[in-house]
């Protein structure tokens, strides 16, 4: 609803007046306290050699901090401007947004795949003073603040809702009986400090069967303990238990060296990554 082309788009023609490139601002509304310009760039593949999309990255970022400029004209309690564009890892459209250099890798997306019969399983080991329990609807709230506490410090991220959370929990895919939570041992009644969700994936031709891990988070205090290797070493014999032949998971993170020594470790192969570039701009 808020992308006006005419004002923050620009497309590049050859000389039949083809298009060959587009670059397009996806902004925020004008209400908004803190403005977002998320960046799409396109380029014809016969034209990628030609430094396009390198001049289509410049001219966005300008042209975002120009909207913003102009924002503030009128309303200087504005915060600052964030600038994003998302990027195949490898791709040219990454490429050129590194070799502009404005804007830095910020997150990491990615699919994450293992054989459950190949090569042994993981063994669950909590950390100490740690349990896991299977996951209760009587745990869901505080499985929800855990994810939401988990997740407060990730650039971008919100809140999940009471309502989406449990929209989520409700899909005919979602398996709360194959999922876990981590509570402490000595005082579960003070909430839920890890968890993991779980679904299920059919492969109707083939009817091979893969547990996929929804969601899985540590809250801060509880980080760097071995506790997320726990939660997924028990989500794979559920896996195994449940007739499931592969583990998956998408991963979503901002420390990929972490992630990829979590995963890689166990067993997990990464596929398709995408960069989240960006940069924040008070000026």
């Amino acid at each position: 609803a808020w992308a006006y082309p005419s004002n923050h788009a620009v497309v590049g023609r050859d000389r039949g007046g083809t298009i060959v490139a587009y670059g397009w601002n996806h902004i925020t509304p004008p209400g908004d306290l803190l403005p977002h310009a998320w960046m799409e760039i396109g380029v014809h593949p016969a034209w990628r050699h030609h430094k396009i999309g390198l001049k289509l990255v410049g001219w966005l970022i300008d042209r975002a901090r120009a909207w913003h400029a102009h924002l503030r004209e009128t309303r200087p309690q504005l915060g600052p401007l964030w600038v994003g564009c998302a990027a195949d890892e490898g791709s040219r459209v990454a490429a050129d947004l590194e070799e502009n250099g404005l804007l830095a890798p910020q997150r990491w997306f990615c699919d994450a795949h293992r054989s459950l019969t190949d090569e042994p399983l993981p063994l669950v080991v909590p950390p100490p003073g740690i349990e896991l329990r299977r996951f209760d609807r009587a745990w869901s709230e505080k499985a929800r603040l855990a994810h939401n506490t988990a997740f407060a410090v990730r650039h971008g991220s919100h809140d999940v809702s009471p309502e989406a959370w449990e929209v989520s929990l409700e899909r005919p895919d979602s398996r709360p009986d194959w999922s876990w939570i981590a509570v402490q041992t000595e005082k579960p009644d003070t909430g839920v400090v890890g968890y993991a969700l779980n679904s299920e994936i059919i492969e109707r031709q083939s009817g091979w069967r893969e547990g996929w891990t929804e969601r899985i988070g540590v809250i801060p205090a509880f980080q760097r303990q071995g506790l997320a290797h726990a939660l997924l070493a028990a989500s794979m014999q559920t896996f195994v238990d449940h007739g499931c032949v592969l583990a998956g998971i998408g991963i979503d993170t901002d420390d990929l060296a972490k992630s990829e020594s979590l995963f890689v470790g166990m067993g997990y192969r990464f596929e398709d990554k995408v960069v989240l570039f960006g940069a924040s701009f008070d000026d």
